[in-house]
């Protein structure tokens, strides 16, 4: 102990510094402390009653898991939706049973049925042409809400600029495995104190696919969901081009399903990776990011280029570096860099806990130096992989997240014109 403590003393201190932005976490500790000194003194107003009427949009391809729930908890809101509408999108299990099962007992509205899988943006768009709202809600059928949820989203549109908000995402699953318990602690820092402090400056650049709220007019208005991978971020940034302001409603709670295993986490944020990486510098040019927009646009780009492209490219000639320079002590420099980043994490998941009131559990303060881990080096090595692969073979055009009939007509669209 005393040997790393010694050559983290005499390192580099650009070096260390680096280090520090290679691996992540203090990305959070600077959101947590920004908002922690935003809040304080700041009494939150208490949410106006709204008196918008809500359509719920729930796309359901092999969703009977967890759909049963998704609607329970819709129907237990302190201001339900004025209408639910599932879209079975070509589900091979029990899903088509299940939505019809609740239409008839009254707890859905409409129920459209797609006979073959067209994907996700296709169903809630197809909603959306149904849907008598003004706002649009779309859910996951696996998310399940907090009681006081949608009263609060919805209070969020009071703003008239606002086109869009998402609301805060806990793991329903957390203890299922050691991934999924890591991933709720990503999830706390992430989105609760990430898009928290992003939300105080107005630079929300993505919101979530698992739950979001819309005007439904502007929705509509503006295309609705584009049918290529990355949707969610796509309309955010589409709405942010075209002026509107995007929000995050820290206090409005909804919980979803996360994987279970170190496989299918990888092959998830593979797919999420390579959309942002297309989506932000190949489809909207995001390199630059000083552009005409304004500050807060500026600050989301930034944050994205700071803090996920920069740090991921650069790992690989970093580990290089480290070896370099400390030979057979690179090791022990990565344990004390780790040593210190432990530190950190312990403290980011107790400022966590004050500020969201949220009680940790005993094996996430168990599991939290291991954090760094998962986040800097696990996590960054399934980012670095995503990126490059899309920047050399523009693999997220060949995700099965499309059905492949839709990407063919995304690919060749000029084929299937009349």
């Amino acid at each position: 102990m005393d040997g790393i403590l010694l050559l983290l003393w005499h390192s580099d201190w650009v070096l260390l510094a680096f280090s520090v932005l290679i691996f992540e976490l203090p990305r959070y500790t600077f959101s947590l402390v920004s908002l922690a000194v935003l809040i304080i003194g700041r009494r939150r107003p208490h949410a106006a009653k709204p008196d918008l009427r809500i359509s719920v949009a729930i796309p359901a391809f092999n969703g009977a898991g967890g759909l049963r729930q998704t609607i329970a908890s819709l129907c237990n809101q302190s201001v339900p939706p004025y209408e639910i509408i599932v879209i079975n999108d070509g589900s091979l299990d029990q899903t088509p049973a299940i939505a019809e099962q609740a239409l008839a007992e009254g707890l859905v509205d409409l129920v459209i049925h797609n006979p073959s899988r067209c994907g996700r943006s296709p169903g809630i768009n197809l909603a959306a042409r149904f849907a008598r709202g003004d706002l649009i809600l779309t859910v996951d059928p696996d998310t399940v809400f907090s009681r006081t949820a949608l009263e609060r989203m919805s209070a969020a549109f009071s703003d008239p600029h606002l086109a869009a908000a998402s609301c805060n995402i806990g793991v329903r699953n957390e203890s299922a495995t050691i991934w999924t318990e890591l991933q709720a602690l990503e999830y706390l820092m992430s989105i609760s104190a990430g898009k928290s402090f992003l939300a105080q400056i107005g630079a929300i650049s993505c919101c979530s696919g698992a739950c979001s709220l819309y005007r439904r007019d502007i929705f509509s208005y503006r295309g609705g969901l584009d049918v290529g991978p990355g949707e969610d971020l796509e309309i955010t940034l589409r709405l942010r081009r075209f002026g509107y302001r995007v929000g995050f409603v820290p206090d409005a709670w909804a919980s979803t399903m996360v994987p279970e295993s170190f496989i299918a986490l990888a092959r998830q944020r593979l797919r999420w990776d390579r959309d942002a990486f297309r989506v932000r510098l190949i489809q909207y040019r995001e390199c630059w990011p000083f552009r005409s927009e304004g500050l807060s646009d500026t600050l989301q780009r930034l944050d994205f280029i700071v803090f996920d492209v920069v740090p991921t490219l650069s790992l690989p000639f970093y580990l290089a570096y480290c070896v370099l320079i400390f030979g057979p002590d690179t090791l022990k420099f990565l344990a004390g860099v780790s040593l210190l980043l432990m530190i950190v994490s312990l403290f980011n998941l107790a400022l966590t806990g004050l500020l969201f009131n949220q009680r940790p559990r005993l094996f996430s303060v168990l599991i939290a130096p291991i954090f760094p881990v998962y986040q800097g080096i696990l996590m960054k090595g399934v980012r670095f992989w995503a990126f490059t692969s899309e920047l050399l073979f523009s693999a997220s055009r060949h995700d099965d997240y499309v059905p492949p009939r839709v990407r063919r007509v995304l690919a060749n669209p000029t084929e299937n014109s009349p």
